[in-house]
């Protein structure tokens, strides 16, 4: 299991009544790395990896949740990170 995001260099997000953390992870290979987890009961992480060439957004992020949310994610459960990889060009509205 990952660390616990640190608090400093987090933007917050929430969704469906649900409050977030993210950040774009240092290590963009083999693309950019955006490492969400629960803002108040911190658990599984959910890193969703994009291509080079997309904005990272707070829209894309609020995306990444909902599409990692209806694949199993589980922010309040314990365990390895959860991976998921966005399409290519993720465009809102697509």
């Amino acid at each position: 299991m990952g660390m616990a995001l640190a608090r400093k260099g987090t933007r917050a997000l929430t969704v469906d009544g649900t409050r977030y953390r993210w950040v774009v992870a240092p290590d963009d290979e083999p693309g950019l790395g955006i490492v969400v987890e629960a803002a108040d009961s911190p658990g599984l992480r959910m890193v969703a990896w994009v291509e080079h060439g997309n904005t990272i957004s707070p829209w894309l992020v609020r995306e990444a949740i909902l599409r990692a949310l209806a694949q199993g994610w589980q922010p309040q459960a314990r365990g390895p990170d959860f991976v998921l990889r966005l399409p290519a060009h993720l465009r809102r509205g697509v």
